[in-house]
């Protein structure tokens, strides 16, 4: 993507931290466009540099090499006050002695903003986060989800073109997390502002970013929008770590006028709708458990397995098959009808595996 087409661009960016032998590479080349008033997210495990990025977008760190963009333009070397960047960490760092109002005017009062369009901003703001009446409070008196208003009201006041926001809703129990999740892309869709959000929490990674880019090890694996990540992952880790995958190994056994045929050792052979490779070649099959089928043994097209465990979830019932001869694999069943009651462990059973449903991974 063209840099002028892009609210933020960061060009072969790398970061070490430290020196010698001792030294952490916590950004290694990493090459990323992300639009204007687009919601984006970073998503991987703990230590894949997820944070350091946002970091040096703020200005927070400096870069061991590459260049950032904003607007096509570099800031690199600007100091964080001289960048139209905000952030939202994990602790909201509100000041304890100071009411919702004043919190949210703080950074407005340090621009030399006049009285009255401070007054303003702060009214317009707190409306657009639903705080509206709660300007004389104190932090003490809020809820753990109110505080988190309050931050981003801080942060979204004085209209940044960035907004950055490190694991804000970490904090937060299981429902107030999924009601935030809601209100932030709906505060990004209202102020058109891009937002760049990071966490380790696939969920939210996919209920709220238009795009995505997987971490790992300092490096973007894959970006794309939520549903091509899930259905269409890249590599072994991308399609480990975006929800649950069966991941087998096979071997291309040829091709028929159905698709590609892989063996799945003494198990059989699955049909594949994807490319393919050398006949012999190794690879990585990925399987989500809801597209699998569970059926009597005896049914054409499947292949044979047990049952070793039954997993009741609520919304769906997850069974462990074992295959004759061949690897295991989890299935996943909505419960309507009765279908957690259909196979108990022991049971035998046949697995459908649909030829759409299979992702070669080459890695």
């Amino acid at each position: 993507m063209a840099a002028e087409a892009s609210a933020v661009q960061a060009i072969e960016l790398s970061k070490r931290f430290g020196a010698g032998p001792g030294a952490v590479l916590a950004l290694d080349r990493v090459s990323v466009a992300i639009r204007r008033n687009e919601f984006f997210t970073l998503l991987g495990p703990s230590g894949c540099g997820k944070t350091t990025l946002p970091r040096l977008i703020a200005g927070l760190e400096q870069p061991t090499a590459g260049d950032i963009l904003l607007d096509g333009r570099s800031i690199t070397p600007l100091p964080p006050f001289r960048r139209p960047v905000n952030t939202v960490f994990q602790s909201y760092a509100l000041f304890p002695h100071m009411s919702v109002a004043r919190n949210v005017a703080f950074g407005l009062e340090m621009q030399g903003r006049d009285r009255a369009g401070i007054a303003r901003d702060v009214a317009a703001t707190l409306e657009l986060v639903r705080l509206g009446g709660l300007e004389d409070r104190y932090p003490a008196q809020l809820s753990g989800g109110q505080q988190q208003r309050v931050a981003l009201a801080r942060a979204l006041a004085n209209r940044p073109k960035v907004l950055l926001l490190d694991e804000p809703l970490s904090a937060l129990d299981l429902k107030l997390r999924q009601g935030m999740q809601l209100e932030l892309k709906r505060l990004q869709h209202d102020t058109g502002i891009t937002f760049v959000f990071v966490t380790h929490d696939q969920q939210e990674a996919l209920t709220m970013s238009d795009r995505l880019a997987v971490m790992d090890r300092g490096r973007v694996l894959q970006i794309g929008m939520p549903a091509e990540i899930y259905e269409h992952p890249n590599c072994r880790f991308v399609a480990d770590f975006i929800g649950d995958s069966n991941l087998v190994e096979a071997v291309r056994s040829g091709r028929g006028p159905d698709g590609i045929r892989f063996r799945l050792g003494r198990a059989g052979e699955v049909v594949v709708a994807d490319r393919g490779r050398a006949n012999g070649a190794r690879v990585t099959l990925a399987v989500r458990p809801e597209r699998l089928s569970l059926l009597p043994p005896s049914t054409p097209d499947t292949l044979r397995g047990r049952v070793e465990e039954v997993v009741y979830v609520g919304s769906d019932t997850s069974f462990h098959v074992l295959l004759d001869g061949g690897p295991r694999f989890r299935v996943r069943v909505q419960n309507r009808d009765g279908a957690s009651l259909a196979f108990a462990p022991g049971d035998q059973v046949g697995v459908r595996i649909p030829a759409a449903a299979v992702q070669v991974l080459e890695d």
